[in-house]
């Protein structure tokens, strides 16, 4: 009952934002490494998509763990997009009547972006999904094999096929760009949130929400924008017999 009453507070909407926000930077982090072992060749990133699927297999079953940790981000993601919008509510009711003369505040601006990059950031959650893990949109054949009696994507081969399309590689770099900016005010915001800001901490603040984002961004950036310029080769031909599917569990 004291949580629900927190809750309906701003203080306490605001703390619900700002946690699941650092779960979901938290999750970026991670699958910003995990990215990572593209770069290491077809058989490592492969490997990486395996271990997920098999870790503690005897207790959870196959993909169990890996199951969790999206319902766990799924309940993050929900609890962060209707909070941010009972936020707005909350906001406007508290301000019935617009003021006369608008200026467009820096401030302003910022939150106008946060609503437009959230937006962009849940519709390509969404594709990004249907894209790698049903294989239910296919901009390029998505290709799996039977690993231990289970239907298993082939990352390297589907993340190649996808960003050597031109246009699949520039919408996944506009959308980091949107989940950079996205993050650098959410950042920023979740300091203020924990009082935190102060005029003497407040440019060592910025330009650490700075240096976040743009890591961020060049991280993730750089598998599409590797794949499409050629730099990350195509797999061997003959390296894993591959089959078309029209839906498989896979990056």
């Amino acid at each position: 009952m004291r949580l629900l009453k927190f809750y309906q507070t701003a203080v306490g909407k605001k703390v619900v934002v700002a946690v699941t926000g650092v779960v979901l930077f938290l999750f970026l982090i991670a699958h910003m490494a995990g990215n990572f072992k593209v770069f290491a060749g077809p058989g490592v990133i492969d490997e990486y998509a395996l271990h997920l699927r098999t870790m503690l297999e005897p207790i959870f079953g196959w993909a169990g763990v890996l199951w969790i940790m999206r319902a766990v981000l799924l309940a993050c993601v929900l609890a962060h997009i209707i909070t941010v919008a009972l936020l707005i509510r909350q906001n406007r009711k508290a301000r019935p009547h617009k003021y006369h003369r608008h200026h467009l505040q820096a401030s302003t601006l910022a939150a106008r972006l946060m609503q437009v990059s959230g937006a962009v950031i849940l519709v390509f959650i969404v594709l990004h999904i249907l894209q790698f893990t049903t294989g239910t949109v296919q901009p390029a054949p998505v290709l799996f094999h039977e690993e231990g009696g289970h239907m298993m994507a082939e990352v390297y081969r589907n993340l190649h096929a996808a960003f050597s399309l031109w246009w699949v590689a520039a919408l996944y770099i506009f959308v980091m760009a949107c989940i950079c900016v996205h993050l650098y005010h959410g950042g920023w915001s979740f300091l203020q949130t924990l009082g935190a800001d102060n005029q003497d901490r407040n440019r060592c603040f910025r330009i650490w929400a700075i240096v976040l984002a743009l890591g961020l961004f060049i991280g993730f950036s750089s598998v599409p924008f590797c794949f499409w310029t050629g730099m990350l080769p195509p797999p061997a031909a003959d390296e894993v017999a591959h089959t078309p599917a029209t839906s498989t569990e896979g990056h």
